[in-house]
């Protein structure tokens, strides 16, 4: 009883402290050994820049398939016997008194498991393998340990480098689902030929590295003992780390047996995969297409600047449900201009206000682009500057009927103002503003004096496109400030300042009604 208790201990103190992901020196260069694969109906591309990826077009088709993933997860179980071991009872008895454990992870997993199980069962590897990212990292590829791993399926920095898994200081491969899953599945593979195909000793070998095993098993095969992976005297975390898989295994063979609350995931693509050529901005791509920029966000996690790297890869993941919605504005997102960026080295003396007005760039923008808490800034250290590209006013989808501003709004000069002090808190530089209402750059300014805010279309008079009309506009679910100001071509600026929302305000709740102000004149996109 007392070991029992001892064990729970440990068990816990293991779940707190997260796994430690295999060391560079136990990887191989070895090819992994071609897989036997299920009878494969490929997926349609539906347009040049839409389709569903390389990895997705070669998914298992099986006859009956079930609705839910879990039904088709129990169906591929390799390992049952395996999990006929006290080890794996104490872990179930600490899992099933934290029955949210299993919700979580069903709902972090929700986005990806039908990629991952795929995948998975493409390789024909046992089922099981498709849970290591719930112990991992509860299937949440934002997680990140103290080992400093991060993804779904925890790559350390130094095994992502020696596995060839591309980061830079746009994107990290090893967050990315499509990436760190097809690397992950091919180590397991190395590693269960390594191991002649024992996958508990493949699975002990993922967390602590292939050395450590070996040695393990060197040692007791010395000493006349048994080599399997329960015999094995090999790290705390290693001994509970693969008894959890086979226990959360249990619960998704049998969750009535154990009184788990498992909910279904269904059987069909979350997401498809759609080629973007270059780069892409996801504030740009959530605004053209209505898809909520916190859900590309969550399908794209590898990209780190929500901008994709000037290398690529040149793709996007979006809802499968949502994804011809932006394929419709592709071409329009397309046309934009491409983020552009310069990278600064910064000079002794320099300051953001400095660079900004070199850059023509509003300081707020430098910021968010580099993280940055303060405006204090290191001499030798690299700035990305954000060009104006970026931020321009995002298209509208073609078939749609909008009303929208010819401008963007109004300003009334205000004392101390300049054509600088403007553009920054518009987010446009003073090359521009200056354009828009025929000035010079140097220009003074008067108080009183009426600036328009954007592009004026070749056909509209300056009056038409300072004739504003208030409207009140109920928020919708899904809503933010971002959205409202691209849907009718305003500034977010702009709608703080007319309904007394703090500058830091960004949380508006549906049913709350904002005042707008739009000019009258409709423009009909066919």
């Amino acid at each position: 009883m007392s070991r029992c208790l001892i064990a729970s201990m440990l068990i816990v103190s293991s779940l707190i402290t997260g796994c430690q992901t295999v060391q560079k020196n136990d990887m191989a260069t070895a090819q992994p050994k071609p897989s036997a694969t299920p009878q494969k109906t490929p997926s349609t591309a539906f347009s040049d820049n839409h389709e569903t990826y390389p990895e997705l077009q070669s998914l298992p088709s099986y006859s009956q398939a079930p609705d839910d993933l879990w039904e088709l997860t129990r169906q591929h179980f390799q390992l049952t016997n395996e999990a006929q071991h006290d080890a794996v009872d104490i872990q179930i008895g600490w899992y099933s008194k934290y029955p949210g454990h299993m919700r979580r992870i069903t709902e972090n997993a929700a986005r990806y498991y039908h990629y991952v199980l795929n995948e998975v069962l493409k390789r024909d590897l046992p089922a099981e393998i498709a849970l290591l990212p719930a112990v991992e990292s509860r299937y949440d590829p934002q997680a990140y340990s103290s080992g400093h791993a991060a993804g779904i399926w925890q790559f350390i920095p130094s095994t992502a480098k020696y596995r060839g898994i591309k980061r830079n200081r746009w994107y990290d491969g090893r967050k990315d689902i499509l990436d760190s899953t097809h690397f992950a599945l091919d180590y397991l593979e190395h590693l269960n030929k390594r191991f002649k195909g024992d996958w508990l000793l493949t699975m002990a070998a993922y967390n602590a590295g292939g050395g450590t095993v070996s040695k393990a098993m060197r040692k007791n095969r010395e000493a006349g003992k048994p080599t399997d992976f329960w015999s094995l005297k090999l790290p705390r975390e290693t001994r509970l780390y693969v008894p959890r898989i086979l226990a959360i295994a249990s619960f998704v063979r049998s969750p009535d047996l154990y009184n788990m609350d498992l909910p279904a995931i269904e059987n069909e693509p979350y997401f498809s995969v759609i080629k973007t050529e270059g780069q892409i901005n996801l504030v740009q791509a959530a605004s053209v297409s209505g898809i909520r920029l916190a859900e590309l966000q969550q399908l794209n996690p590898g990209l780190l600047r929500k901008v994709s790297a000037p290398s690529g890869p040149h793709r996007l993941l979006v809802p499968e449900k949502q994804s011809q919605d932006l394929h419709a504005v592709m071409n329009e997102l397309t046309s934009l201009s491409r983020s552009q960026w310069v990278e600064y080295t910064i000079k002794s003396g320099d300051s953001l206000s400095v660079i900004a007005e070199r850059f023509e760039t509003p300081v707020s923008m430098i910021k968010h682009a580099n993280q940055l808490a303060s405006n204090k800034l290191r001499a030798g250290k690299t700035l990305l500057i954000p060009q104006d590209a970026i931020f321009t006013p995002s298209a509208t989808p073609k078939n749609q009927t909008t009303r929208r501003t010819a401008t963007i709004s109004q300003y009334k000069v205000k004392a101390g103002d300049t054509l600088w002090a403007i553009a920054q808190r518009y987010q446009t530089n003073t090359k521009e503003l200056a354009q828009w209402n025929n000035l010079q750059s140097g220009s003074t300014l008067k108080i009183g004096q009426k600036l328009r805010i954007g592009a004026l279309p070749a056909n509209f008079s300056n009056d038409e496109a300072l004739a504003l009309q208030k409207i009140a506009y109920k928020v919708r679910s899904g809503d933010s400030l971002s959205v409202i100001a691209n849907r009718y071509n305003i500034n977010v600026a702009d709608i703080r300042e007319w309904n007394n929302l703090r500058s830091d305000s960004i949380i508006i709740k549906p049913g709350q009604q904002l005042k707008l102000f739009l000019s009258d004149t409709r423009i009909v996109q066919n």
